[in-house]
């Protein structure tokens, strides 16, 4: 007789603090209904960007705690700078730490799949397309690339492919971080025209600059560049989710949206409408999202923790406003468009103490949690290693011990602050702990709670396990939790992943204990249990 085992229910717990003996408890209703599909877990979600500046992008040791963390996805090469990079010189206005050569390394060091952002600012659609050619294209590739509006002659898809498959040479003549001696494709299938086109913080060496009906007119001539090298892979274009922002003062190609017969000259009108009348479709929309202005711009509402622990629930409005626009300005075709992420983090610039606490490893958490609840197939974090910064808000009115902020999940050494590049912030443990939830092919199901200071998010595995994130917000009491299953019988114990205040603390200079994730078993009575 065949034995069918139960099934196995875990929960991963990430708590905001550890509190002292006779705190108040608070009782919080939670279910889930593990017969209610809500979509399938695209892998991307779990990305990062990695970027030219960090040195150790490509080291062993690097790819190791990457891996450990179940990264999945990797984003090159690295935010605004992408739009004044030119991949085939690891010196431009200065010599980068990282050229292809690290990141590549990374990539697949990691076995991830790739988004690469090329050179919109001051780039040209020959340079991208020889780019496409050096990471996929045969060595034995005939397709002409040709002369670009610079005069550079960047020759044929072969070319470029041929010099990833030589070894370098005994003499470097600048081009050895190109010569990978590997014959096969990197394959990178998704590619993005620029990074953040619309703003005026970009480099834009164009007539008319941070202007949509340019840029979607130059982004047809990226994609047919590209796409002649390699026609399998995905192109995206950048949007913001609002028909008046990123006007830019330029009103010369007014969109009527189809649908509300209403003219706009923000961004994504013009570009979407732009791109049709082009008779052009990219495949996916690149939005980018950061929660908080930093305290120096906006000091009457600087960063908020209890403020930036409620931002993720409206994921899903973005996600909607984009696909409305989809649909509006590009017609039924516009349902063939994918939308992803590609940076978030708290704040969009000048990095305090709350980057480095475990509270924007909650947010973290939090948006990706949020994220699965919507159409948005992937979502990368901004960023594995980008330095630290002890000038930025350090108030005592944020949670936190390192007065310095990091966008990175890992650590840069400064004075103040590591004293190593291997260092993992809260962020790095998350990410961690979030590869104990879900991969790529679950089937994510229902699940709410009754207080918002516990936020809880399910997934049920291929074989049927069921996996619960269990978010507790609140920096001032316990969370008992009464957890009633529908559509799942548990076995009698579950496994517990956890994360919190005792190992961020156990970090500290003078900490004692683990900084890892623990992991134990709690008895389970039946389909409702209390935690």
């Amino acid at each position: 007789m065949r034995v069918t085992p139960s099934l196995r229910l875990t929960l991963v717990v990430l708590n905001l603090l550890v509190l002292p003996l006779g705190a108040l408890a608070q009782n919080v209703t939670v279910t889930v209904n593990a017969g209610n599909t809500v979509r399938t877990v695209d892998e991307r979600v779990f990305g990062l960007n990695a970027t030219m500046w960090d040195q150790e992008a490509g080291s062993s040791q690097t790819v190791a705690l990457v891996q450990a963390a179940g990264v999945r996805t990797i984003r090159i090469p690295g935010g605004s700078l992408s739009d004044e990079y030119h991949w085939r010189n690891m010196a431009n206005t200065w010599t980068w730490a990282s050229g292809m050569d690290k990141m590549a390394s990374l990539i697949t060091g990691v076995n991830a799949q790739a988004y690469v952002t090329v050179n919109y600012g001051t780039g040209t659609p020959e340079e991208a397309a020889a780019w496409v050619a050096y990471a996929n294209a045969s060595p034995t590739a005939a397709g002409i690339i040709g002369v670009d509006a610079k005069g550079y002659n960047w020759l044929t898809a072969g070319n470029w492919a041929s010099l990833r498959a030589t070894a370098p040479l005994g003499t470097n003549d600048g081009m050895n971080f190109l010569r990978a001696n590997r014959l096969t494709p990197y394959g990178f299938k998704y590619w993005e025209i620029g990074n953040e086109c619309y703003g005026t913080w970009e480099t834009d060496e164009q007539a008319i600059k941070h202007d949509g009906f340019t840029y979607a007119t130059r982004a047809k001539d990226y994609i047919a560049k590209m796409k002649a090298v390699d026609s399998t892979i995905k192109i995206g274009v950048v949007v913001v989710p609002s028909e008046t922002d990123y006007a830019n003062g330029n009103t010369s190609h007014p969109a009527t949206n189809p649908r509300t017969g209403t003219a706009y000259n923000g961004w994504t009108p013009v570009m979407l409408t732009t791109l049709k009348s082009l008779g052009v479709t990219p495949d996916f929309v690149i939005y980018h999202r950061y929660e908080q202005a930093p305290a120096e711009y906006s000091p009457g509402n600087p960063e908020s923790d209890a403020g930036l622990l409620q931002k993720a629930k409206s994921w899903a409005d973005d996600a909607a406003t984009l696909r409305r626009m989809l649909t509006d300005y590009l017609g039924t075709v516009g349902s063939t468009v994918e939308i992803v992420v590609t940076e978030n983090n708290s704040v969009y610039s000048d990095p305090g103490k709350q980057t480095t606490s475990l509270v924007n490893g909650l947010f973290l958490a939090d948006s990706i949690g949020n994220i699965l609840q919507t159409e948005i197939n992937a979502l990368l974090w901004w960023d594995l290693r980008n330095g630290q910064d002890t000038t930025n808000n350090n108030s005592a009115a944020l949670y936190g011990w390192r007065n310095y902020g990091d966008y990175g999940i890992l650590s840069s050494p400064s004075s103040g602050g590591s004293t190593t590049y291997f260092e993992g912030y809260p962020t790095y443990y998350v990410m961690k702990l979030l590869s104990k939830f879900a991969r790529g092919g679950d089937s994510v199901v229902s699940a709410t709670s009754n207080n918002t200071l516990l936020t809880v998010f399910a997934a049920k595995t291929a074989g049927g396990d069921l996996r619960l994130l269990v978010l507790n917000k609140d920096p001032v009491a316990t969370l008992n939790a009464s957890i009633a299953l529908s559509g799942f019988t548990p076995a009698s114990s579950a496994a517990v992943n956890s994360y919190g205040k005792a190992q961020d603390d156990a970090a500290k200079p003078n900490g004692t204990g683990s900084t890892d994730i623990t992991s134990s078993t709690m008895n389970v009575s039946g389909a409702t249990f209390s935690a």
